[in-house]
């Protein structure tokens, strides 16, 4: 057979010869060290000479060796044979290895293994059941953090923690630049500034001939030197002052800012600069060189001016600088009494007290009627009831000056008077509500609330009482009512009377005057009818009322009905009632409804108040049913069946009316001749159908009912 050979120059040279195909495959492919730019692959060989190795770039090998053409081969990928523009053989030998270089990192590549036989110009490859297996070169991705990226100029110290995201299996070396002209090659580095920038942190991370880079910034910032002076330019502008001025004005700080803020590189600025004053009050980022405070208590206060630093508004660099001031209290305090605030016109005397153990404070009143005094505790009276204003004025040995005003009033006696109590009520009778002149009083007394609400509870004479106190001045207003009983009776339960006969009730009544329903007004009454009894009793002004029903009760007085024979299962119902009532049957049964299906003779003696009343009624039940049944159909034809069309049935039959359908009556039957042969005027009627009226008789509980029935027959011929 022919075979060709091609050199790398490309040309092909046609040879005849002759080798054995391999019947083992390599297997087994297996990747070693894997890098960015080269990876090892180890296989098992199969029972071929040789084996030639692809590898493609991206995607499975799509093209296989040829029989008799011998391929030039190069570890470096790309130098050996190309197949397509990813496919390059990198191995021809007898070996079971090979190192393939010249790699794109972060790139899947395929790894295809052929087993062959042969020499010279003769090959032949084994392209079935080949090994093929894939893998990803090394990949790198660095990062890292920085702990603190902003800090101050004193004393920063800056730790770096790298992070990798990588393939592949080779040796990551670091590498650091921290941008003042200092590195470091460990994994974990730490680093001090000497002075205040920002700085570019870059951080090279590498493997054989992969590397990433990545670079980051840190802040170094000045630390600024904060303080500040009270105000020396202003009087009395010093860390310890009184709550009120002698003057009368209040206290006053003020604090200048002489802070040394420092150099500022470009993107630094001082975002916060605080005033913290030390009673819960602060003042944010003022631009003055001053501030004023005025305290509204007294007490000591810790004054703190505090400025931070920033970079693109993050906050990292503090001073702060304080100092105490004092407010000194104010020689008027909590200690001032005033002994009452209101109290009546006659024989008033008030009493005022400044209560304090500085004997420096000097104390001047002024009582509001153009009278004054001095001293710590004083007393006053008025000649004129009204409001009055009360002036104190202290001033202590330090100079501290306070003033406090209160009010007093001198009230008159009050006009106190309560209305709306009528002499008298009855118990039981809606609450009042009484009426007072001057509120904010107490209510006292006899079946009174505190709201001033009068309940009618309690028998005889009671007494109310308010009580009113105004700056001392005290009055009682008092009105008295009596409250009597009604005039309790019971007329009793309902009741009832039989037809035509008086009934007659009473009541004691003692010196109550009575009224009844029946116009009556002494202390019984008689009623024959019915309908509702009252009585009314009016004593001391107070009245009750009670009532009664009174009902008609009538006499027993039914009827059974008259004797009477009935179809066999049919019922009849027997209804005697009457009010309060007994009933006896003669049959030994109770009650005053039964409904009856035997045969038999029954009385019943109905029995009450007003009467007894009998009565008996003989029932004869037939044996049998009283029924009807029509035939739909009959055939006189002379056979002897179904020749006459007659009704059958426990009933009494009476008469029969046959009719064509035109309405013309064709056939009468009487009790004597009952029934149709299906002749007309001596002729033959068709088939055709045919209507009747049949009447009849049965028994019922009232006697003998004629009843109808009605319908179609055909007849056949």
């Amino acid at each position: 057979m022919k075979k060709i050979i091609c050199f790398i120059s490309f040309l092909c040279f046609t040879i005849v010869g002759a080798a054995q195909t391999p019947t083992v495959a390599a297997s087994n492919i297996i990747f070693g060290n894997n890098y960015c730019s080269e990876v090892n692959v180890t296989w098992t060989n199969g029972n071929g000479a040789s084996r030639l190795v692809i590898v493609s770039q991206g995607a499975a090998m799509t093209t296989f060796p040829t029989n008799d053409v011998f391929y030039l081969s190069g570890a470096n990928y790309g130098a050996g044979h190309q197949f397509s523009a990813t496919e390059y053989v990198v191995y021809n030998g007898t070996g079971s290895s090979v190192t393939v270089t010249n790699l794109e990192k972060n790139t899947t590549y395929y790894v295809s293994v052929f087993e062959y036989n042969g020499s010279g110009t003769i090959f032949n490859y084994r392209n079935i059941g080949y090994p093929e297996a894939s893998i990803t070169t090394e990949n790198i991705a660095a990062d890292f953090v920085i702990d603190d990226p902003y800090q101050c100029e004193n004393g920063n110290v800056f730790n770096f923690s790298p992070s990798v995201v990588r393939t592949g299996t080779g040796t990551l070396s670091y590498s650091w630049r921290f941008g003042d002209g200092s590195t470091s090659d460990i994994q974990f580095p730490s680093h001090t500034y000497l002075n205040k920038n920002i700085y570019d942190v870059e951080l090279t991370v590498s493997s054989l001939q992969c590397e990433s880079i990545i670079v980051k910034q840190d802040t170094v910032a000045p630390k600024p030197d904060v303080s500040f002076i009270l105000d020396p330019s202003i009087a009395d502008n010093t860390q310890e002052q009184c709550f009120l001025k002698p003057d009368g004005s209040d206290n006053f700080f003020k604090f200048t800012n002489t802070s040394d803020y420092g150099f500022l590189a470009t993107g630094f600025s001082f975002t916060e600069k605080k005033w913290d004053f030390g009673d819960g009050s602060i003042e944010y980022n003022t631009d003055d060189n001053f501030v004023d405070k005025t305290y509204s208590a007294p007490g000591d206060y810790t004054v703190r001016f505090t400025v931070d630093n920033s970079f693109n508004d993050i906050e990292y660099c503090t001073d702060s600088f304080e100092i105490i001031v004092r407010v000194r209290p104010r020689p008027i305090d909590t200690n001032l009494v005033f002994f009452d605030t209101a109290m009546c016109l006659l024989n008033n005397k008030f009493d005022f007290d400044h209560q304090t153990t500085d004997v420096s404070v000097a104390s001047t009143w002024d009582f509001g009627d153009g009278a004054t005094g001095s001293g710590n505790a004083v007393s006053h009276s008025y000649a004129l009831e009204g409001k009055y204003y009360i002036t104190l004025e202290a001033l202590d040995g330090s100079g501290c000056y306070d003033i406090h005003k209160d009010s007093i009033v001198v009230v008159p006696q009050p006009n106190n008077k309560i209305a709306s109590l009528d002499p008298s009520y009855c118990e039981g009778d809606p609450t009042v509500s009484i009426r007072a002149v001057i509120s904010g009083g107490d209510w006292l007394g006899d079946g009174i609330d505190t709201s001033g609400i009068f309940t009618p509870t309690k028998l005889g004479l009671n007494e109310v009482r308010y009580a009113v106190a105004i700056g001392g001045c005290r009055d009682t207003a008092s009105l008295t009512t009596s409250v009597y009983a009604r005039p309790l009776f019971e007329l009793g339960a309902d009741t009832t009377i039989c037809e035509g006969v008086s009934f007659e009730k009473s009541i004691v009544k003692g010196s109550a005057t009575v009224e009844w329903s029946t116009g009556s007004t002494d202390s019984f009454t008689q009623v024959k009818s019915d309908g509702i009894l009252w009585a009314e009793l009016t004593e001391t002004g107070c009245s009750f009322r009670d009532s009664i029903a009174v009902g008609i009760l009538p006499s027993p007085v039914f009827n059974l009905g008259s004797d009477s024979t009935l179809c066999g299962g049919s019922l009849i119902e027997i209804d005697v009632t009457t009010p309060e009532a007994i009933y006896v049957w003669s049959d030994g049964f109770v009650g005053p409804i039964r409904v009856l299906s035997a045969s038999g003779a029954y009385g019943v003696t109905v029995t009450n108040k007003c009467g007894t009343f009998t009565d008996n009624v003989d029932l004869n039940f037939l044996p049998f049913a009283c029924d009807i049944f029509v035939p739909n159909a009959f055939s006189p034809n002379g056979d002897g069946l179904n020749d006459i069309f007659r009704p059958t049935g426990n009933v009494i039959l009476k008469s029969m009316n046959i009719f064509n359908r035109w309405g013309e009556m064709l056939h009468e039957s009487t009790p004597e001749n009952f029934g149709w042969d299906g002749i007309y005027q001596k002729d033959r009627v068709k088939s055709d159908h045919y209507f009747f009226i049949i009447r009849y008789e049965k028994p019922v509980s009232s006697g003998i009912e004629l009843l109808e029935v009605s319908g179609s027959v055909f007849l056949i011929r």
